[in-house]
């Protein structure tokens, strides 16, 4: 009987030193900073290297997958380890793809991660230009994009483009980011005289918004 109770004592005690592994709570918020609003439905991808599930990486290894809530807010939940950095990725359609690394340094179960993070809508400019009124070959418009906060092969560039003569007639689509205030600066030179003017369209999140340069 005393053997039995011993024995019973042991395990109480093995069982009480065994220690639950300790976790991380690796939360954000996801907002729209053209619109001011949270991103609902939009899908996180969490990503770590370093030491993962006791082995190293020195690549990207999936944690774990998430949705935004109605306030744009997503959490995870993930054992202790030797982290080196976290990767953020965001997917939501009409979205631009978002990718984000934060070091895990100083992200501990003691200093959760709670991060902020701007998640763009994607909106399409198609502008149409025309020399409505013609006065002779020396008519000459150049017109950029003076404010886009985006830049890629399609975007609405600040390049410069300079359409020369009477028969100008032309259209095309480029890209700038949702429910913002995009500028179009305009030079024109027609029957010697020069004018300048900016125009601002404004655009819409997930759709095309038409701007005609007519002169």
């Amino acid at each position: 009987m005393k053997r039995n109770l011993a024995l019973l004592f042991l395990m109480i005690i093995l069982v009480s030193c065994k220690k639950d592994p300790k976790t991380i709570s690796i939360s954000g918020t996801v907002t729209d900073p053209y619109q001011n609003i949270p991103v609902a439905g939009a899908k996180v991808t969490l990503q770590a290297n370093g030491v993962v599930e006791g082995v190293y990486n020195s690549s990207y290894v999936t944690l774990g997958i998430a949705t935004t809530n109605a306030a744009g807010q997503f959490e995870f939940i993930i054992e202790e380890s030797a982290y080196d950095s976290f990767r953020f990725s965001f997917l939501k359609d009409g979205y631009y793809s978002l990718q984000e690394i934060v070091s895990a340094g100083s992200i501990s179960p003691e200093e959760p991660y709670d991060g902020a993070f701007d998640f763009s809508s994607e909106a399409t400019v198609k502008v149409h230009i025309k020399n409505e009124t013609p006065f002779d070959d020396n008519d000459k418009l150049i017109a950029r994009f003076e404010n886009n906060p985006i830049s890629s092969f399609d975007c609405c560039s600040s390049t410069p483009v300079t359409y020369s003569g009477m028969s100008i007639d032309t259209t095309f689509n480029c890209k700038s980011v949702g429910g913002f205030d995009l500028e179009l600066f305009k030079s024109l030179l027609k029957n010697n005289v020069q004018t300048y003017e900016t125009v601002i369209v404004h655009t819409l999140p997930g759709d095309t918004v038409n701007l005609d340069v007519l002169y």
